[in-house]
């Protein structure tokens, strides 16, 4: 179950595999990309926004499109709900989550799970901006004219086991997160994209009930 649900959750970020990527450039002061990504996400207590979601699958010809509403709230509240083609929803808060389909809930305590717990951790790093800081992962940013790009290698075994790696795309001007990729070691392949996004809008705490 634990499996799936990692699974489930990663699906919902892009990644990709780890030369420098075509069209960016290293960013050589890390310490100062940080600094202003955390400053950047210091004063955002909520995030709404639209996302559509790609999916590769190496025994499929055929591409899994959908789309749906992801929330956010400080300190550590997500929910991913996906409306088309299908409905499914993704809830974590404070190391609880709920995984809710068409049929059945779910209710999992990360603390069980180290996989679970390094994912809820850089869901929550991404909305904090101290995705950097994450031990799970070892990190290299990069930019181009108008984006960086976090590309995140799996450091410990639980990740290691399932992924290749995670890339986050974020603007320069807000350092919104725009875009992420996962590349599972199967050669499945998630691609989400992020748009309209709003901050710091009222947010209904029921959003993120997860009992």
């Amino acid at each position: 179950m634990n499996k799936i649900i990692v699974t489930a959750v990663f699906s919902l970020f892009p990644l990709v595999a780890w030369a420098q990527p075509k069209g960016y450039t290293s960013v050589k002061n890390t310490t100062t990309f940080e600094t202003e990504l955390s400053n950047a996400n210091a004063g955002i207590r909520t995030i709404n926004s639209d996302f559509s979601q790609t999916k590769n699958m190496a025994l499929l010809a055929e591409k899994v499109k959908s789309k749906g509403k992801f929330y956010f709230m400080k300190e550590d509240k997500i929910r991913i709900e996906y409306t088309q083609p299908f409905s499914y929803i993704l809830v974590m808060n404070k190391g609880q989550v709920l995984v809710k389909d068409e049929q059945k809930t779910s209710k999992v305590n990360t603390k069980n799970s180290k996989a679970l717990q390094s994912v809820n951790r850089i869901m929550i790093d991404c909305m904090r901006g101290t995705i950097l800081s994450n031990p799970d992962f070892k990190a290299s940013v990069f930019e181009s004219g108008n984006s960086y790009l976090i590309a995140l290698i799996p450091s410990q075994a639980a990740m290691k086991n399932m992924f290749s790696g995670i890339d986050i795309y974020l603007t320069k001007k807000q350092f919104d997160v725009t875009r992420l990729v996962m590349k599972e070691n199967g050669g499945d392949l998630t691609d989400m994209n992020f748009s309209n996004a709003q901050h710091n809008q009222p947010l209904n705490e029921t959003l993120f009930k997860v009992k």
